[in-house]
């Protein structure tokens, strides 16, 4: 008896699985309120009460419009999780393609592995990541209140995140930026009406100036790492050479002593 089932394509299967597990979980829409773009993607310096994040999505393919759209987070699933795994149905056997990411905070040290894997797993085309403030890579005002073992927990995590924007920097697929006010006069154009707020460009560069020491920072520590390494290479390989150098001598010394 033949099965009443339909054997579903690789991209029908990914777009049910995303719709079943994910569709009561998170939020995705085509555009933000005007309150929560202003609220949210607001460049302070320092941000408190802006929990969420939120991710204007931009997908370019070869053929065809772009399709825009706004993620946001809530409970453990962060917005560029749920939105990479929409995309793996949505580029399925595209010839090419191109992603833009408008983005509240930059990328946690939890999701900037699976946006390289992503990108690894999808090589022809191009993410480019735009990030109105920089995610837990500065000690917080209130560090010194915090128990020894709080103030090491979150030292670590700065680091991880840190070390994060530097492996999204120093990818060739990867673009990432601060936005300033040409890419959020472009997301609220696109995804909401925009009305600029103070100190906005100050506060832009302020990031952009962040952004760079970091990624620079985390470049020279790489090379010195590298640096490091081929230095212990080469003593352990010395010290190879000089203990194998000292055998065959004893080996000859013992090889004239029996003649």
């Amino acid at each position: 008896m033949k099965s009443g089932f339909q054997k579903l394509s690789l991209t029908a299967c990914v777009g049910f699985l995303s719709t079943f597990f994910f569709s009561s979980s998170f939020i995705k829409m085509n555009k933000m309120p005007y309150d929560k773009f202003t609220f949210h993607f607001q460049n302070l310096q320092r941000a408190p009460r802006r929990r969420e994040t939120w991710l204007c999505q931009i997908l370019r393919m070869k053929e065809g419009e772009p399709t825009l759209q706004v993620f946001k987070n809530k409970g453990s699933k962060h917005a560029e999780q749920i939105c990479l795994w929409e995309n793996e149905a949505a580029i399925q056997g595209a010839d090419r393609y191109e992603i833009t990411w408008y983005i509240s905070w930059s990328p946690c040290d939890e999701c900037v592995p699976r946006i390289i894997e992503f990108v690894k797993k999808h090589p022809n085309g191009k993410l480019n990541i735009f990030a109105s403030r920089l995610y837990y890579c500065e000690e917080p005002d209130n560090l010194k209140s915090k128990t020894p073992e709080e103030q090491t927990e979150i030292k670590q995590k700065i680091q991880r995140c840190r070390e994060g924007l530097g492996n999204l920097e120093g990818h060739g697929k990867i673009c990432l930026k601060v936005m300033t006010l040409k890419e959020i006069q472009d997301c609220f154009h696109r995804f909401v009406e925009f009305k600029p707020w103070g100190k906005l460009e100050e506060d832009s560069y302020l990031h952009a100036e962040k952004l760079k020491a970091i990624t620079k920072e985390e470049r020279k520590k790489k090379i010195e790492k590298d640096k490091a390494s081929v230095k212990k290479d080469k003593k352990a390989s010395a010290e190879k050479d000089k203990q194998s150098s000292t055998e065959k001598e004893k080996r000859d010394r013992q090889r004239v002593t029996r003649a």
